[in-house]
């Protein structure tokens, strides 16, 4: 007799999700506001998978409250993303998945937990207009799941139908919609989340990223460049990615920058996780200089770093978002390659980063097997890409002319400023904390 073989993630995901799905066709929702009433619109938006995700859909937060700007807009990440959101004036509220202790839990079941958990004790009680999953490919991370759950008028997400994969695992899930979008033709993910904000009649889209910096951030990062002469060129080294075979070979990183050394004065910033830092550690043994390693920095410290760098040269990973977030001038090196499935979870046509400046170095075809993208687990189709080329690339960055100078937000006059937007934890709180301040005293805008 054949054995049944589930769908991986099934009892993690897939099943508690269809559950939640007939639950709510029983329970029903009650009396819930909706946009044509005469109170503005509320928002929840679950984001919880990766850092890049969770910047790159920086522009439909903007959209929303551009749109709506007495709306009230939630959004649900990951814990350790949630100061670079914080400080977004376009977010009024920010939830976290609650930490589930006993570490002999198996993964998907404390993420199953603390899914719940969020929703019994944060969510249960509140009401929205629109909850909105803008994921469009495989949902593991349980959004659909409070999407459902969650009282609202309105839910707007993606089909299954986007990938083959997400039919497998995230069968079922097109009945948990009101507003079920069509995965429509490849294209960039930033643009596949303004099309949720496009749906609910929004016109007003731009896709430029953001991250909001306070003038602490950049404080810490000075301190941490201190030493670094204004004649010097920063470049970021980011060397981690999701998976090894996303990582280009350390060793290709430390000739590129020893080749750019050679004409110009160069130092080099590796970016790494704490779990990285022993790479970042051999990768510093190879360089011609002592680089400064950032590992376990605080995110938009990162983002102020990153700020006053050159040039990011880097593995296809958050990092190289966050750059673009700050219009710092970016290189990737995607193991994708370019005749690859448009579509493909290492895409650059989904997930190049945006911003004014950016190269993606991909190899021409995959290596061996790999067709419509490179399956090894290890480097394999991203060995393709010479260092001849990066070289070439990182030089034209670097001697390209700024199109524009790139402008500092307004500075905090004084240090009760950062106290009260660093206690805020909503929009509606941070422009009580700028009222306060403006009250006070008003600065120019300077340049970087």
């Amino acid at each position: 007799m054949k054995r049944l073989r589930l769908p991986p993630l099934f009892f993690s995901v897939r099943l508690p999700t269809l559950l939640a799905i007939l639950c709510r066709r029983h329970i029903g929702r009650g009396e819930i506001s909706g946009v044509s009433r005469k109170e503005p619109p509320s928002f929840i938006i679950f984001r919880l998978d990766a850092l890049g995700d969770v910047v790159m859909t920086t522009p439909l937060f903007r959209a929303l409250k551009t749109a709506h700007p007495e709306s009230r807009c939630t959004v649900v990440v990951q814990e350790q993303y949630k100061p670079l959101l914080v400080t977004n004036p376009h977010i009024d509220a920010i939830l976290t998945l609650p930490r589930i202790r006993p570490t002999w839990l198996p993964e998907r079941i404390k993420r199953l937990a603390s899914a719940a958990l969020l929703y019994w004790t944060r969510i249960r009680r509140r009401h929205f207009d629109f909850a909105i999953s803008p994921r469009w490919d495989v949902d593991e991370h349980l959004a659909t799941f409070l999407s459902v759950l969650t009282n609202a008028a309105s839910r707007v997400g993606y089909s299954e139908k986007a990938s083959a994969a997400k039919q497998e695992i995230n069968r079922g899930f097109d009945s948990a919609y009101d507003l079920c979008l069509p995965p429509g033709p490849a294209k960039h993910e930033v643009l596949r989340n303004l099309a949720i904000a496009e749906a609910l009649g929004i016109n007003d889209l731009e896709g430029r990223l953001e991250v909001h910096l306070t003038e602490r951030d950049r404080r810490r990062a000075a301190k941490l460049l201190a030493n670094v002469s204004p004649s010097t060129k920063l470049i970021a080294l980011g060397i981690g990615a999701h998976s090894r075979g996303r990582r280009w070979p350390r060793e290709r990183y430390a000739r590129v920058i020893g080749q750019l050394s050679q004409a110009h004065d160069v130092r080099p910033v590796i970016l790494c996780s704490g779990p990285e830092l022993g790479e970042a550690a051999k990768l510093a043994a190879l360089l011609p200089s002592a680089p400064l390693i950032l590992s376990g920095v605080k995110l938009r410290e990162v983002c102020a770093v990153l700020e006053r760098c050159e040039l990011f040269l880097g593995n296809d990973s958050g990092a190289a978002h966050l750059a673009a977030a700050m219009d710092c001038k970016v290189i990737v090196i995607s193991r994708h390659p370019r005749n690859g499935d448009p579509n493909h979870f290492n895409s650059p046509v989904r997930f190049a980063p945006q911003c004014g400046h950016v190269q993606v170095l991909q190899p021409a075809t995959g290596q061996d097997d790999c067709q419509r993208a490179c399956a090894s687990q290890e480097p394999h189709c991203i060995c393709k890409v010479t260092i001849d080329e990066v070289v070439a690339a990182a030089t034209a960055m670097l001697q390209a002319i700024p199109t524009a100078p790139r402008i500092r937000s307004q500075p905090w006059p004084d240090q009760a400023a950062h106290q009260l937007l660093l206690q805020s934890h909503s929009a509606q709180a941070i422009r009580r904390a700028l009222e306060t301040v403006r009250a006070n005293a008003a600065q120019p805008m300077a340049p970087v």
